[in-house]
């Protein structure tokens, strides 16, 4: 069923940060749409109205996520940053969208054990929607024709270059434990540079 329209930002906001932590906390199976009223301060039954089901309101919760990331790709695709640039831009974003709203690697966590369906769904429509795949795949290609990039598959390029930078950020529990890392702030204002410097010495002409 689709949602009947939204309720104001305010509400709207509250809504999907009690859903937030619900979903955190208990995962879509587990979450119960009366203790998303009880923490957001809005009827139970407005929340129906408006998203029509706990999935939905599930999937706007990852949908406003990956907004957040998509909205910030066109922001630096739009003022012109060269690849070099643009990299820069990238590894910094990863990396604050993660520390400021670190409740959502569980989601995404959970998601990607199931399949990922509802994250593909949502991704390749964000995507599609502001047009940025093609925009991505247009700034590593300009840096190929002026020389600044190795003639690589531009596709190839991209997945490999979020992949540096999902995993330790979506496994640094794990990561930190095995390599006993104590300062983990301080381990991921290193790998901001770490992780450009080893991805453009393996493209850079």
């Amino acid at each position: 069923m689709k949602n009947k329209g939204k309720p104001s930002s305010g509400s709207a906001a509250k809504i999907l940060e009690a859903a937030r932590a619900e979903f955190v906390q208990n995962g879509l199976a587990g979450a119960r749409v009366d203790r998303i009223a009880r923490r957001s301060g809005i009827n139970k039954a407005m929340i129906y109205y408006h998203f029509g089901s706990k999935e939905n309101l599930y999937q706007e919760v990852i949908s406003a996520q990956l907004e957040r990331i998509a909205s910030f790709l066109e922001k630096i695709i739009a003022e012109g940053s060269d690849p070099e640039q643009f990299i820069k831009q990238l590894v910094g974003f990863y990396d604050s969208i993660f520390e400021n709203v670190r409740d959502f690697s569980p989601i995404f966590l959970r998601e990607a054990a199931s399949g990922g369906a509802r994250i593909r769904t949502a991704f390749a429509r964000t995507l599609s929607d502001k047009g940025l795949i093609g925009k991505l795949k247009a700034i590593i290609d300009e840096g190929k024709r002026s020389g600044q990039l190795r003639n690589v598959d531009s596709r190839q390029a991209i997945v490999s270059f979020i992949g540096m930078n999902l995993f330790y950020l979506l496994m640094a529990p794990v990561i930190n434990s095995v390599w006993e890392i104590k300062d983990e702030k301080k381990f991921r204002k290193i790998r901001q540079k770490e992780v450009v410097d080893l991805f453009l010495h393996g493209i850079k002409a």
